[in-house]
């Protein structure tokens, strides 16, 4: 017999399991829910106003919902980060033009700043996001570079198919995607102090608990 739990707290949006944590799952919550930090910035600068999106934590098996933030208008809320053992957002604040990094507890639901920054000191925030670890502002404006807005300033050359999977400490782990004719991925490995390939070899990786990577 199948088990229904009512999850009380959000609605009319469909849960997400969270990377590298099989206890929590997320749920977005706003006037344009499908809506990417990009796009809710030019709704923003075309309209003078965007009317708020935030992420909801949902517990495993208990179902327990939190919510770390209310709905403000003007203010973006990125899908969490698994962080050993708490959670990151990236928040954007267009009226203000200020970029904050928190950190959610959830055994004692508190939520602090971790920093902020001026929206100034990036040229627009396509691609911008949340990378660990360290925990990392990083973006890759399509233009052949990916940029590390923080905790340092930094821009290292990649390829135009390429995308930034996650930093591990000096390491950047990148997909990079490529059609001989089929579609096909390779997992690339760059040096951050350098830019240079470490290593570059066909297939996917996969983010789960206990910071296991399954290559496939």
């Amino acid at each position: 017999m199948i088990n229904i739990i009512k999850v009380k707290g959000i609605s009319n949006s469909y849960p997400e399991e969270i990377e590298g944590t099989n206890e929590w799952y997320c749920s977005i919550e706003g006037a344009v829910e499908t809506c990417d930090l990009y796009e809710a910035e030019e709704i923003f600068n075309m309209t003078g106003c965007f009317k708020g999106t935030i992420h909801h934590l949902i517990h495993y098996p208990d179902a327990k919902v939190h919510s770390p933030f209310q709905i403000q208008e003007n203010v973006y809320v990125g899908k969490p980060i698994w962080n050993n053992g708490v959670f990151n957002f990236l928040a954007v604040d267009f009226q203000e033009k200020l970029i904050r990094i928190t950190k959610y507890i959830p055994e004692n639901k508190k939520i602090e700043i971790i920093t902020e920054l001026s929206l100034l000191e990036v040229e627009d925030c396509y691609n911008l996001m949340l990378e660990i670890k360290p925990l990392t502002i990083g973006r890759s404006g399509n233009d052949g570079y990916y940029e590390i807005i923080w905790p340092e300033k930094k821009k290292i050359a990649i390829g135009k198919t390429e995308t930034v999977l996650f930093r591990d400490e000096d390491k950047l782990y990148l997909s990079e995607w490529y059609e001989d004719p089929e579609y096909h991925e390779n997992v690339i490995v760059r040096d951050i102090k350098t830019g240079e390939i470490i290593e570059k070899s066909e297939g996917y990786l996969l983010r789960l608990p206990n910071n296991v990577y399954w290559k496939i």
